[in-house]
């Protein structure tokens, strides 16, 4: 499917992009351009923040921790500061996707800090970002392929040649791992062995994906595998065995605390988390039978850059996303390319310069309206809603799900409140023209808006239409009016002028 929003036809040569991960161990940023097709990486930068150390039972975060992951913002930001906002991603994951909907202060300070959103992403997002940086990176012919990356709170698992297959993540990771069998630092208690613990735990979490890497060449990337592969290989990334992991894994058992482990070429930064950032790599060797692992130099960082310089090129995955959903939907595509062109020359005459992401909202709202309309007449908009907020959209953030989910359930009768869950604020222009362009087309008729005039008019809006339009539509104009009335009850005021 093409992108709703025509891209330029220019060369990506030259073209800076910035890709900011704010893990639930570290954060990493990447400046980068492209070359003659070929990215090269112009800054890079990490901060060990730990942030799912500061993760409270009630998924608040601690100020101390929540302080140092803004330090390291503060850090980070001349480099994004001065790139176009389609330049740019920041992306949280696990723990902010934990977080989400009690750290509305960092986020909200975090975001001031950058001058950028942070988008919260979800596992199998995440999962499709690591899959697209390692691809970027992999050498030799197609083949199948086992991606691993073992973060802070999760690990992403995902199988596939040049497109992902199975996208999969599980919820282990090494700090997470870290707060819950060796918080007081003791591997070997002498009544049980942590780690011997820890790995069983991952075993038990990997039963159902046993076969994900079957035939595949597995492939590992990020922090926990290469500080594993730079332990076992003199400092080299270099592929790891299993008759070498085993061996590790062995030593690491034996040591009675995490302080005491000492091995070559191991980060002094990675060394509390690396015990049991082992203990899910061994446990992931063990449990899928992997008998050699090789080491990417890509991970979700170029996954951004490769997919963000898609997006500002016309390759942009979330329309493909949305093109399918209206496959499997069976949705009218005649009828939502009419309501789309009609709601975007409203939002047009609303705000002529309106950002890009703006647009494309608008439009991809429009192609989902109907949604669950091959489900239940009654009740379209309500399962169009729930499917668009829980499925799982390619290239989509959280809070654009449910942007988009927000939009799709309002698009007529009483404006629901909004429940924010991932930092998302309603925007009343978009909702506004939406419900219009519905209107205008209820009866799914080709029909134009010329003369009708949409503008702001003070804290509300002003909707002018010509008397002789409103006669030869009378009954639009009857749910006009019925709008107007839906928008007072959001003390929000729509003035329907005829003119």
């Amino acid at each position: 499917m093409i992108d709703p929003v025509d891209a330029a036809s220019q060369d990506v040569a030259h073209e800076r992009f910035a890709a900011l991960d704010l893990g639930s161990n570290s954060f990493h940023l990447l400046l980068a351009e492209f070359r003659d097709q070929r990215m090269v990486r112009l800054h890079t930068d990490r901060a060990m923040v730990r942030l799912a150390e500061g993760l409270g039972a009630d998924r608040s975060l601690d100020s101390v921790v929540a302080e140092r992951a803004l330090e390291a913002l503060r850090r980070f930001a001349p480099v994004i500061q001065d790139l176009p906002q389609d330049k740019v991603r920041v992306v949280g994951t696990n723990t902010l996707r934990a977080a989400s909907t009690h750290a509305d202060g960092f986020l909200e300070e975090a975001e001031s800090i950058l001058g950028a959103p942070i988008e919260i992403i979800s596992g199998i997002e995440e999962a499709r970002l690591i899959y697209a940086g390692v691809m970027a990176a992999a050498e030799g012919p197609p083949c199948l392929r086992c991606v691993v990356d073992i973060g802070g709170g999760s690990t992403e698992l995902v199988r596939g040649m040049e497109v992902p297959r199975q996208l999969q993540s599980v919820n282990m990771g090494c700090v997470a791992f870290n707060r819950r069998f060796f918080s007081d630092g003791k591997i070997d208690s002498g009544k049980h062995n942590n780690f011997i613990r820890a790995r069983r735990a991952a075993q038990a979490e990997l039963q159902e994906l046993q076969h994900i890497a079957d035939d595949a060449l597995v492939m590992g990337a990020s922090g926990t595998v290469k500080s594993v592969s730079r332990v076992l290989n003199d400092g080299e990334l270099l592929p790891i065995l299993r008759e070498d992991i085993d061996a590790l894994a062995d030593k690491v058992a034996r040591c009675k605390t995490v302080e005491k482990i000492d091995l070559p070429n191991l980060d002094p930064q990675r060394r509390p988390v690396f015990a049991a950032g082992l203990a899910i790599l061994h446990g992931i060797f063990r449990e899928l039978n992997i008998q050699e692992m090789h080491i990417s130099p890509y991970a979700i960082r170029e996954g951004i850059v490769y997919d963000l310089a898609g997006r500002t090129h016309g390759g942009d995955h979330r329309a493909d996303t949305v093109d399918n959903l209206m496959e499997r939907g069976e949705i009218d595509r005649d009828q939502a390319k009419r309501v789309a062109n009609t709601a975007l020359q409203f939002f047009g005459q609303l705000n002529p310069h309106a950002q890009v992401n703006q647009r494309r909202l608008l439009h991809w709202a429009a192609d989902l309206h109907e949604l669950g309309l091959a489900l239940s007449h009654s009740s379209f908009r309500k399962l169009g809603s729930y499917m668009i907020e829980h499925a799982d959209m390619a290239g989509f953030s959280k809070s654009e799900q449910e942007n988009l989910a927000y939009l799709v359930r309002n698009q007529r009768g009483d404006i629901k409140a909004v429940r924010e869950h991932y930092g998302f604020h309603p925007d009343n222009d978009l909702l506004l023209c939406l419900r219009l362009a519905c209107i205008v087309h209820r009866d799914h008729v080709d029909r134009t808006i010329d003369g009708l005039q949409l503008s702001v008019d003070g804290p509300g809006y002003r909707l002018q239409a010509p008397e002789d339009w409103l006669y030869a539509h009378p009954a639009i104009e009857d749910l006009l009016h019925m709008e107007v009335e839906c928008w007072e009850e959001k003390s929000i005021k729509v003035k329907l002028i005829s003119s």
